[in-house]
């Protein structure tokens, strides 16, 4: 029986509508035999945003998330309303499409929700082989004139009444409405028993010093621990076994070089014997183990909470002796909160810039883009939301030529990545930095795997800087940052570090 698996980089941290119509003249009352039965079914779009990008036009109309059980599932319908010239559709892959795991784009993947309560990023559900749970089920997504009806599936938030943001392409909308009821209907089936994953990751940021500083940054540290329920209980058994007390030593050790913080213990069951008796037994598994740890830690400043999932959050397919020996286990979750202190001047004069131009952020910067055009690139504002800073940076194309298939502007602050060796990103990540007195904040990112020796990391706001237009159209491109808190107005800019990136500083943005 598949339901959503969490991560293995993942925690368990976890609009009003707006409806338009006309009025018609009343219809003779239909036949009984006639009228529909009645059905829970969501169907009013409670908010529509236009994306442009690849030289068109995209609505993309969002119906409310609805809730089914331990999941959320999103339905938007996309229409393509300015295609290129000379253009039957537009193929919106780099912007549209992103990975839940490495390697294997998912169509419509930058689709993703924020809890704004944990500070983690739900990603869609795939299932084994990577496909995306729901409807247009392809890598990548082609939008045409006549509306595609997309639908994602993601892991329900912990808190029923979390707060969830929804990040697009160029656009965060907080507080977006979660409902009961039957999701609006598509041609493909909504099949919740093939997911395989539907990873809730932690946001994490990237600091760097500049020219000496002053700031402190508090950030979610999380430490995943799996235990194998065979080698602590005998099969069927919540009594801890002999060699539990060697193992369970072992777990104190490592939990003692970590910041005291809360400790979800969870049991886990295969799918042999009834869903009752296996979520009793993943229970009382996980209180046996959360008793034991509370008679060996020193510390009584770790929060113990125990509970079970019984056999709905499997790791691998019950299928086998094997795998039904993986998914007996007792999960342990340590989230601490860390203060990390670096020598940040809180003022202080900017560093130099010489790299680019230079302009208040709600004016902008003229850019030369060679044969991308020309563009005026300006953030009127910026928002504090959720916790968060969202900053959408405006690329308006000025000159009045037409878009050209495989002719992008490029602001991207470069190919390679932010984080240094070992962390690999989309090769050209939208991750432009805010200069807080003299130290740099890169944007929230998350993990989603490793491939090869490098950890994958995707940005929680635009996941690539290149796009192309058509004169008077304005490019959108979204980053997500963690709050200031004392900041009125933030400075942004691009760092260089590549001869195919540009740069640019724009100051004095306002915050609303």
């Amino acid at each position: 029986m598949g339901t959503a698996q969490r991560s293995a980089y993942g925690a368990a941290l976890a609009l009003a509508l707006v409806l338009t119509g006309c009025a018609a003249a009343p219809a003779p009352d239909p036949d009984p035999a006639d009228t529909p039965a009645a059905t829970d079914e969501v169907v009013e779009v409670v908010e529509t945003v236009t994306v442009t990008g690849s030289g068109g036009e995209i609505e993309v109309a969002l119906h409310p998330l609805v809730r089914i059980d331990d999941h959320l599932v999103l339905t938007a319908d996309i229409t393509a309303v300015e295609l290129p010239e000379g253009e039957e559709f537009i193929s919106p892959s780099a912007w549209f499409d992103l990975e839940t795991i490495p390697g294997v784009p998912v169509a419509g993947g930058a689709l993703r929700l924020i809890d704004a309560t944990s500070g983690s990023i739900h990603l869609p559900a795939v299932d084994a082989a990577g496909a995306p749970i729901g409807s247009v089920v392809t890598r990548s997504l082609t939008v045409r004139a006549e509306p595609v009806r997309l639908q994602r599936v993601f892991a329900a938030p912990e808190e029923a009444d979390a707060a969830m943001g929804l990040v697009l392409p160029g656009a965060y909308l907080d507080a977006f409405p979660v409902v009961d009821g039957e999701p609006p209907e598509t041609e493909d089936d909504l099949a919740l028993d093939d997911i395989d994953q539907a990873p809730v990751v932690p946001l994490e940021s990237t600091t760097r010093e500049l020219d000496g500083a002053v700031q402190v940054t508090q950030s979610s540290e999380t430490l995943q621990i799996s235990l194998s329920g065979d080698v602590l209980f005998a099969f069927g058994s919540a009594e801890l076994g002999a060699d539990a007390a060697t193992i369970l030593g072992s777990v104190v050790e490592t939990l003692g070089t970590r910041e005291a913080g809360v400790v979800d213990i969870v049991g886990h069951t295969d799918d042999v014997g009834d869903d009752a008796s296996n979520q009793a037994l993943s229970e009382a598994r996980a209180a046996a183990v959360a008793d034991a740890l509370g008679s060996l830690l020193e510390s009584d400043e770790f929060e113990l909470r125990p509970s079970g999932r019984g056999e709905s959050a499997p790791v691998a397919a019950n299928d086998s002796d094997a795998n039904r020996q993986l998914n007996r286990r007792v999960s342990l979750t340590l989230t601490t909160t860390r203060l990390s202190q670096t020598e940040v001047a809180a003022e202080g004069q900017l560093p130099p810039f010489e790299d680019g131009p230079i302009a208040p952020g709600p004016e902008g910067v003229e850019l030369d883009l060679g044969a991308a055009g020309t563009f005026q690139v300006a953030v009127p504002s910026a928002r504090r939301v959720d916790g968060m800073l969202s900053v959408v940076v405006e690329a308006t194309r000025t000159d009045d030529g037409a878009y050209r298939v495989g002719t992008v502007a490029n602001l991207s602050p470069g190919p390679w990545s932010y984080r240094g060796e070992g962390a690999g990103t989309r090769l050209y990540p939208f991750a432009p930095r805010l200069v807080v007195g003299t130290s740099a904040l890169y944007p929230l990112d998350y993990p989603i795997g490793a491939r090869g020796s490098d950890v994958q990391w995707r940005l929680a706001g635009q996941t690539e800087g290149r796009d192309g237009a058509s004169g008077g159209q304005t490019l959108r491109f979204l980053a997500l940052f963690p709050d200031v808190p004392d900041a009125e107005t933030l400075t942004l800019e691009t760092d260089g570090g590549s001869a195919w990136s540009t740069t640019y500083r724009l100051t004095d943005i306002p915050i609303e």
